[in-house]
This record gives structure tokens, C-alpha cells and sequence, in this order.
């Protein structure tokens, strides 16, 4: 027997016990070693829309077992639709593994503006989304390595821009001259008074807005409840607010929305986040000298205020409904009443003063 078919007998051998061609075995025997480690490394990877789309079942999940809040579902739902999209328009198979920080910031600037600048803080925002996503799909072995660290969370100042007291009329008088003046400075006036978040003023119902007890209830993220202490100037505001929009008499039963588009007893239509955003970003256009402003800056302006005037830590924690990242906090730890009394005397705004000047200069 010569040493030829010796050699090719042991080839059909070993492709008998392996199940494979001599074809497929004589193309891994000649596939280098770097090429190799690529095509194992993929084939232990799903591709990438497999698993946004199961990350977004996933999220559905935590968002009705109350992890997860409806507006966090909302943003990451809308920008990692625009992720697959782009994914599906250039490489559907592309895997989990060669997602880039090139191809996500292809997605971010597609569509924007001229010379329009993503802040530090907002292009964070959308690495923390991708980071989640590579971690679960880590965690549900549709990878085979943690990809986290391809996409870094870059360091931004804790200190957030606030609205300075001498800029606030300027701010009410804007929102007075837009499409709906009493409706915009009613929520400008809220978001200022209570330091609530864009989402949680979408919300609030008539029947939240407590006049008898000064007490305002929220429902926060992840569905948390806590109580804010209603200030006497946001009372008569609201008052007045509502007078104009249709409802002459409070009704502590009422379930129409505080804030809504028709203005009448049933309120079924109310100002969701986006509308709420334009309102701030109308009055930002009306006063370039505040071009920073955006819609949260009116907590962030509501929480210096209260630190500036003593209000203790732990009384604004709960507020603001902040929690630590580690811990979940489920109701407010004071009844309201106790959080009224806390820092009602110690009101940041002298708004009386300021609403004062404000008329005087309209008259």
C-alpha cells in the first residue's frame, strides 16, 4: 500500500468520524489561524438584531413587573429602533460582537441639523443604552464576552446650570407669549415650584393637585409615589390656571389631567413630554442669553434654591423622589404633612416678590 493512500484513507477516516466533507476538513487545514479565530469568535455571537430585539421583549418585561418606567422604556425603545434600522440598511447579519462606537454615533448625528452639537451628557445617554443592551446579551450568553468597554461613559461635571433669580420673570414673561400663554406659564410655574420631572407633570391629574391639604401626589419613576408640598403661590396659579381652561371649582374626584390639550371638565387629552419640551425650547429661542435652558433645568433650578436656603438633604431626597442607583426606594419615608411643615417656611422663591416686579413691568 503506498504512503499516498495510507495518507487519504486517514483523511476519509477522520471525515467519517467527524461528519464532515474532505472539502470542509481540507479548508479549516489550510484557514489561518487569525481568520479561524474570527469566524469561531462570531459563530459564538447572535446577530445584533436578534438581540436588540430581544432585549426589547426584555424591557417590556421590567416595564409591567415595575422596573423599569415607562418613559426609560420609551427613549430606549425609540433609539434602539433607530439602531437596528441603520443595522438593517447596512448589514443585517451583522453580530453583537462588531457593534462600534462608529456605527452608534452614525445613528446619533443621522438626520441633524447643521452644526447642531450633542452635549457630553446626551451622548452618554445613548452609550448607556448600548452598555445595557452588550450586558444583557452577555448575561443571555448571545455573546461570548462582555462588550461593555468598547463604549465608554465619558466624565461630565455633577454640577447642573440653574436659572438664575434674575432671569425667572424673564423666563414667565416668555412663556406668556406663546400659542397658549396660560398653559405654558402654568407649567413653567409648575415644573419651577415642585422640581417634578417633564414626565411626572405629563401625568398629573386633578385629583393629584390636593388644595385642601396643600399637598401635591406623584407618581414617579418606576411607578414610585411620593407627595410634594403645594406653596401657596403655586396654589393660586394653578387656580387661576385652571379658571381659564375651563373648570371653575376644583373637584378633588376629578381624573382629567392637570395639564391638558382640551380644556374643559373631562381632560382626557393631556401636555405629553414632547409638548411640554417645545414649550421650553420656545422660550429658549425667545432669550439666547439662556440658551442652556432646557426642560429639566427648572429641577435643577427648584433643588439649588432649596440647598441654598437650608432645606435639609434627606427633606429634598424625598421631594425630588431621587434614590440611591443601588437601592429602591418605594414611598416617600415622611407623611406629607411632615415634608409640608419641613420646608414651607424655607421656600427658595420669593415669588411674590418677583410676580410683583413682573406685573409692574407689564403694566
Amino acid at each position: 500500500m503506498s504512503l499516498n493512500k495510507t495518507i487519504n484513507m486517514s483523511i476519509e477516516e477522520i471525515c467519517s468520524q467527524l461528519g464532515i466533507s474532505e472539502t470542509k476538513l481540507i479548508k479549516f487545514l489550510e484557514t489561518p489561524d487569525d481568520e479561524f479565530s474570527t469566524v469561531q469568535k462570531n459563530e459564538n455571537n447572535k446577530t445584533a438584531i436578534f438581540v436588540i430585539d430581544q432585549y426589547l421583549l426584555n424591557l417590556r418585561t421590567l416595564v409591567n413587573t415595575n422596573k423599569k418606567s415607562d418613559e426609560t422604556a420609551k427613549t430606549y425603545n425609540n433609539f434602539l429602533s433607530r439602531v437596528k434600522l441603520h443595522i438593517l440598511s447596512n448589514n443585517a447579519s451583522l453580530k453583537i460582537n462588531e457593534l462600534n462606537e462608529v456605527m452608534v454615533n452614525e445613528v446619533i448625528t443621522k438626520g441633524m441639523k447643521d452644526n447642531r452639537k450633542y452635549s457630553v451628557r446626551t451622548i452618554n445617554k445613548y452609550n448607556a443604552i448600548i452598555r445595557s443592551l452588550l450586558k444583557f446579551a452577555y448575561n443571555m450568553n448571545f455573546s461570548n464576552k462582555d462588550f461593555r468597554a468598547k463604549f465608554t461613559i465619558e466624565k461630565t461635571s455633577l454640577l447642573p446650570r440653574y436659572i438664575k433669580e434674575e432671569d425667572l420673570p424673564k423666563v414667565l414673561k416668555c412663556a406668556e407669549k406663546l400659542s397658549k400663554p396660560h398653559s405654558s406659564r402654568a407649567i413653567i410655574m409648575f415644573l419651577l415650584m415642585t422640581g417634578c420631572r417633564v414626565a411626572e407633570t405629563s401625568i398629573v391629574k386633578i385629583k393629584d393637585f390636593d388644595i385642601e391639604n396643600d399637598l401635591i401626589y406623584i407618581l414617579g419613576k418606576g411607578n414610585k409615589k411620593r407627595i410634594v408640598p403645594m406653596f401657596a403661590e403655586l396654589k393660586s396659579e394653578m387656580l387661576a390656571y385652571l379658571q381659564k381652561s375651563g373648570i371653575k371649582d376644583w373637584n378633588p374626584n376629578c381624573e382629567g389631567y392637570l395639564f391638558a390639550r382640551d380644556e374643559n371638565h373631562i381632560r382626557s387629552r393631556n401636555f405629553d413630554v414632547r409638548s411640554i419640551q417645545r414649550i421650553v425650547e420656545r422660550i429658549r429661542n425667545l432669550l439666547p442669553e439662556l440658551s442652556y435652558i432646557t426642560s429639566h433645568s427648572f429641577r435643577h433650578t427648584f433643588s439649588v434654591y432649596c440647598l441654598k436656603a437650608g432645606v435639609k438633604e434627606h427633606y429634598l431626597t424625598d421631594i425630588l423622589g431621587h434614590s440611591d442607583p443601588k437601592t429602591t426606594m418605594t414611598y416617600t419615608k415622611l407623611r406629607g404633612e411632615d415634608l409640608r411643615d419641613a420646608i414651607m417656611n424655607n421656600f427658595p422663591f420669593p415669588f411674590e416678590k418677583l410676580l410683583n416686579k413682573m406685573n409692574e413691568k407689564l403694566k
